[in-house]
């Protein structure tokens, strides 16, 4: 499920929320011996709750252009609060007074309007808080993970670089030869020997191919078939094959080269590889 299709559950209750308890200190006040104040025109204090949401949400987009929460957290509270009660004084004296009317009832006085405007600015200003201060743990949160994601993801970077410079030991004739990760050139296995091919020549090494493979940088080489490495900068020529497949030209010594051929299964993952930023 994609997030555009989740459904936005804050968007539900918060109306409600800010309609029952508008509509319980309303009541209570005006009428606290009334044992059905609970109930007393709910599905109107509903109504005008999700009409003064979906007119918070509004101000939100349109300040959300404007002025930034990390960086004129001030400011923008305050224009939120200027917004919020202009536009709590258009819907309560206006609408509310409007739905007096057609309802035959008598006008709200003064002292009645003044009450029922802080207990809805009140509750709505907490509501607002409260959705404030999960907007920002959500943010922080995020930022929190990100950042030890970003941590995470530079070590890696780091120790794949460092792998560059780590001294290879290999085995030549009788003698012993180490090399670093940035001297090899190629690597092929040939009837169970793990053959390192360098500028000048090639030598053995004594394990496996796989294991020789983690000991490499992986933005530097790639293990293109099960008995190959190549190296991004030796690869002289590529050119598509039958069936998917891709033909590679590499040096794998000072003065020759080697044609290798890879599965249509692997070529998708190589020219992500050889076609990313690092070299």
């Amino acid at each position: 499920m994609t997030y555009s299709n989740k459904i936005n559950y804050w968007r539900i209750l918060e109306p409600i929320l800010l309609g029952s308890i508008a509509n319980i200190v309303i009541n209570f006040i005006f009428d606290p011996a009334d044992p059905d104040f609970i109930f007393k025109e709910f599905f109107v204090a509903i109504a005008f709750a999700l009409i003064l949401t979906e007119v918070n949400r509004l101000i939100d987009n349109k300040l959300d252009k404007r002025m930034n929460w990390a960086t004129n957290l001030g400011k923008r509270f305050l224009n939120q609060l200027i917004y919020l009660t202009t536009s709590l004084l258009v819907l309560i004296n206006i609408i509310g007074n409007a739905y007096i009317w057609l309802i035959g009832d008598d006008f709200y006085s003064i002292s009645e309007l003044i009450i029922i405007n802080l207990c809805v600015f009140g509750v709505a200003l907490l509501l607002t808080f409260f959705k404030w201060s999960m907007h920002f743990y959500k943010n922080w949160v995020r930022a929190e993970r990100n950042l030890e994601n970003t941590h995470e993801h530079l070590t890696k970077l780091k120790s794949e670089f460092d792998k560059t410079h780590t001294q290879i030991e290999l085995q030549k004739i009788n003698g012993t030869l180490h090399i670093s990760a940035e001297d090899i050139h190629l690597v092929k296995a040939e009837l169970g020997i793990v053959w390192v091919y360098y500028e000048t020549g090639k030598a053995v090494f004594q394990h496996s191919l796989g294991s020789l493979m983690e000991l490499l940088p992986k933005h530097l080489f790639f293990n293109a078939t099960r008995n190959t490495i190549v190296r991004k900068d030796k690869v002289l020529s590529i050119a598509p094959s039958t069936y998917g497949k891709i033909n590679l030209i590499v040096k794998n010594t000072l003065e020759d080269t080697t044609q290798i051929t890879i599965s249509r299964l692997k070529a998708a993952s190589f020219r992500k590889w050889y076609n990313s930023s690092s070299s």
